[in-house]
């Protein structure tokens, strides 16, 4: 298959998703699947969105877009109080009411989940692919991970946690430093990959990560961006929480 760039949970870090497209750009690919989570926590929902509906193949619905089209109502007071300034930019009067109209029908035509041959795409996990934490310490929960990969045709790729890594069916995980951040996929086996974070992660590393994959093998990478730029856009927005800025630098 020809090799493409998967991302996920940018949450609205425009500088951190820059640095990403760069990086893909430089190394030829064209083809980008994004798994949800554009906005959130961040400063430049619009912005990302924007970057999401130019460059990527497909864009599939994460917890955060059905918090800000539906319901934040299993979201902690913070991550609402963000959802609700997200609407407030996206709805933003200084624009033209048709370009607000435009994010707008876009979010409202994202999908939950996508498949293309053996290969399933979605933000979560296949059991409720917008809102289920599939979480590392959860590689040991035989009845959990059992429904789990019943659901997978044989590659799930996910997000949602920000913590990269890959699940296996005799209930392991390996973060990407256990296999050299490349991991070559036996055709006989199934996998749930949790492919990381572009704008928040959460593994004790600030870093970026996105994964690339070519149908046989999935290499995790990670960049360096400059994240007091975001984190002093967070503060100066003064509606977003100042934890927010300050995980950015610490990478959890």
């Amino acid at each position: 298959m020809k090799p493409v760039a998967i991302i996920s949970d940018i949450h609205a870090n425009l500088e951190a998703f820059e640095t990403v497209l760069k990086d893909i750009a430089l190394k030829g690919m064209t083809d980008i699947y994004c798994l949800g989570d554009v906005i959130g926590y961040g400063p430049n929902p619009r912005e990302c969105l924007s970057l999401t509906h130019k460059f990527a193949n497909f864009t599939l619905r994460g917890n955060h877009e059905d918090a800000l089209l539906f319901l934040a109502a299993d979201f902690n007071p913070e991550a609402a109080t963000v959802i609700d300034w997200t609407r407030s930019q996206i709805n933003d009067r200084r624009y033209a009411k048709e370009q607000n109209h435009a994010i707008w029908n876009y979010l409202g035509d994202l999908e939950e989940k996508r498949q293309i041959g053996d290969v399933l795409y979605l933000h979560a996990s296949p059991r409720r692919p917008t809102k289920e934490y599939v979480r590392p310490q959860d590689a040991q929960d035989h009845e959990k991970m059992d429904d789990i990969f019943k659901l997978v045709p044989r590659i799930c790729f996910c997000g949602h946690t920000h913590e990269p890594g890959v699940f296996t069916t005799d209930y392991r995980f390996f973060p990407p430093r256990a296999f050299n951040h490349k991991f070559k996929l036996p055709p006989d086996k199934k996998f749930l990959i949790n492919i990381g974070s572009v704008g928040q992660p959460r593994d004790r590393d600030p870093r970026s990560c996105y994964v690339t994959f070519d149908g046989e093998v999935v290499e995790f990478h990670r960049l360096d961006y400059d994240f007091r730029k975001t984190m002093k856009k967070i503060l100066d927005a003064k509606m977003i929480p100042r934890r927010f800025a300050e995980r950015l630098e610490l990478g959890k």
